[in-house]
């Protein structure tokens, strides 16, 4: 028997989340999944009277989204909690063993109550389940950055599947590290490992790319110089990419190493909606 596959949507009622509201509708036609729906009320000692009231009023508009944006979806559960966001979220996700996350990101000029650079990013940061970050609902072009490692298998993997149920096209990229030239060694010599270096990744990330299985899958793969981080955000801006897909490191107990340099770097600055997997 398959697993279902289950989405927990973190609302905050934002344009953002009207927004990943349309992307969880989307989802739903091509995984039938099972949908849970949460709303956390902040909470502290000194409004603790006002969250109970708030916590009333959430409920129901939960219910008005349901009738008004939800219209087509089975919603499984609904969840109204106290305390902090990000903390709420990745428990219940936890507890329902949610195989995507999905928030709405943050539109320009709104302020809408989950900030993109508070909850969002926690979630991201210390959740252990893929996390996606709406800000289109198409799902027409997937850009996914690979290494070679554990999690951009994952991530890969997941965006296949995608492109299947959506009939997307994937762009693969993959970012060349930087060539380190031994000390002293001639402009020639340099030159020749720099090329024989660059041919052994290529090598390795079609090894890699082998292991998947592309039928019906239209794809391309590109090999660029640069930051990671910069790189993919470049051609996120200028190709026009409705996804960004990415793998991110395992759980840390430094927090600014909790996603590593390149994934920290897209999520504060994507221009599309990003998906993070672990």
């Amino acid at each position: 028997m398959v697993n279902p596959f289950k989405i927990l949507f973190a609302t905050d009622f934002s344009q953002g989340a009207k927004i990943a509201a349309n992307t969880l509708e989307r989802l739903d036609e091509v995984y039938d999944a099972e949908i849970r729906l949460i709303h956390v009320v902040e909470s502290y000692w000194k409004n603790w009277l006002s969250s109970r009231q708030y916590e009333k009023e959430a409920l129901e508009r939960l219910r008005s989204w349901q009738k008004k944006f939800f219209k087509k979806i089975n919603i499984e559960e609904w969840y109204i909690k106290t305390g902090n966001p990000a903390d709420m979220i990745i428990q219940v996700a936890n507890r329902t063993r949610a195989s995507l996350i999905l928030l709405g990101g943050r539109v320009e000029d709104e302020l809408g109550r989950y900030k993109s650079c508070t909850t969002v990013e926690s979630v991201v940061r210390f959740t252990k389940r893929p996390v996606w970050i709406c800000k289109t609902p198409k799902v027409s072009r997937i850009l996914c950055g690979i290494d070679g490692s554990s999690h951009s298998q994952k991530t890969l993997q997941f965006c296949i599947d995608l492109c299947w149920r959506f009939s997307a096209k994937l762009d693969i990229v993959h970012v060349m590290p930087a060539y380190l030239p031994a000390f002293g060694m001639s402009v020639r010599t340099m030159k020749q490992e720099e090329e024989k270096f660059k041919a052994e990744n290529i090598k390795k990330i079609e090894r890699f790319l082998a292991k998947f299985d592309f039928k019906g899958i239209k794809y391309n793969l590109f090999f660029r110089s640069g930051m990671p981080a910069s790189v993919m955000l470049d051609l996120a801006e200028d190709e026009g990419y409705d996804l960004i897909a990415i793998g991110a490191r395992g759980q840390s107990i430094l927090r600014h190493i909790l996603l590593g340099s390149t994934a920290e770097k897209i999520l504060r600055y994507t221009p599309c909606s990003l998906l993070v997997v672990r």
